[in-house]
């Protein structure tokens, strides 16, 4: 009995967790690095900086 009682515990836990997951809403922080796709990794080219030896602001 004891066993099935610890088996239906983890059961309802790992239920609960995966249910919590799915219903968590997104952080209004967005990504937390900071990072955004198609952004430059450069942020002198954020102010329209180009480097004037051919270098994309990406280096």
């Amino acid at each position: 009995m004891n066993r099935f009682r610890a088996f239906a515990a983890a059961g309802a836990i790992s239920l609960a967790a995966m249910i919590s997951a799915c219903a968590t809403p997104p952080n209004s922080y967005g990504n937390a690095s900071g990072y955004q796709p198609g952004d430059s990794m450069n942020p002198a080219c954020a102010d329209g900086f180009r480097p004037g030896d051919g270098r994309s602001c990406s280096y």
